[in-house]
């Protein structure tokens, strides 16, 4: 009788090993993009949503005071956004803020310099104190033919001028952004959620604009900026849009035809 035994092979060999990482690297190549891509979907709509939370604030603040809050105030330039903690669940930070010191005053340096989520997109560059990637729109002076005075929403108001009330939005609330995105303003030019200064007319240059203007909507998302209406609407704006069209959509009284975009 014959006695037979078979050895069973465990494990692969090294070219099979090779075999299978190199199909795992191809598959891996192929989905990273996709995975990108559903990233940056994910965070512009995030980004979407803080819009839509500040403009919604701004409608509260609006219904509560008939007027929009300053873009910037006179001799403190405390700014729109400060205004608007309170309907934004942070009115306890609200009450710490001394309004008749300058927004960077020290008794106000601990309060304006904290980093709030809500004026952070989540494509951020910026990692200072504070920081915001939203900026006020103050108008546009590119179509305009006649001397209107400041013609957006959120401009800096001194002591001879009022704030905005929405009555004054003749151009139609759907066509008048309020806040946009602004990548450019940083640290070093005012780019603080707190300071007035942060407020922009777009004038020159297509939305994303690389030429580093600091005045115009811009943001890290492929394609275009994110921006808040006066009517409580967020749309995503293309930086294929022409300059005549960005312009139109930031001010309120230039009585410009607004085509579809």
């Amino acid at each position: 009788m014959s006695c037979y035994t078979t050895k069973i092979r465990q494990g692969f060999t090294l070219l099979e090993l090779t075999v299978v990482i190199a199909i795992l690297g191809i598959l891996v190549a192929l989905m990273l993009p996709a995975v990108q891509q559903a990233r940056e979907a994910a965070r512009r709509i995030n980004c979407s949503a803080n819009l839509a939370q500040q403009g919604l604030a701004l409608q509260h603040f609006e219904s509560s005071f008939k007027a929009f809050p300053a873009g910037a105030e006179a001799g403190t330039l405390h700014s729109w956004s400060t205004r608007i903690l309170p309907y934004l669940e942070q009115d306890s930070l609200y009450q710490r803020i001394d309004f008749n010191a300058a927004w960077d005053a020290p008794k106000n340096v601990a309060w304006s310099k904290q980093k709030l989520a809500i004026f952070s997109c989540p494509s951020s560059w910026k990692i200072y104190d504070g920081s915001t990637d939203y900026s006020g729109i103050s108008g546009s002076s590119h179509n305009a033919t006649r001397d209107i005075g400041r013609n957006g929403i959120l401009f800096p108001v001194d002591r001879n001028e009022r704030p905005v009330a929405l009555s004054w939005v003749i151009d139609g609330t759907s066509n008048t952004i309020v806040i946009a995105e602004a990548i450019a303003l940083g640290e070093t030019n005012y780019g603080f959620w707190s300071c007035g200064a942060n407020c922009l007319g777009h004038d020159e240059g297509s939305i994303n604009n690389r030429r580093g203007s600091l005045d115009e909507i811009a943001s890290l998302h492929p394609g275009g900026a994110n921006a808040a209406f006066a009517d409580g609407s967020v749309r995503f704006l293309s930086e294929k849009l022409p300059l005549d069209i960005v312009a139109a959509l930031c001010t309120r009284n230039n009585q410009e035809v607004i085509s579809d975009f």
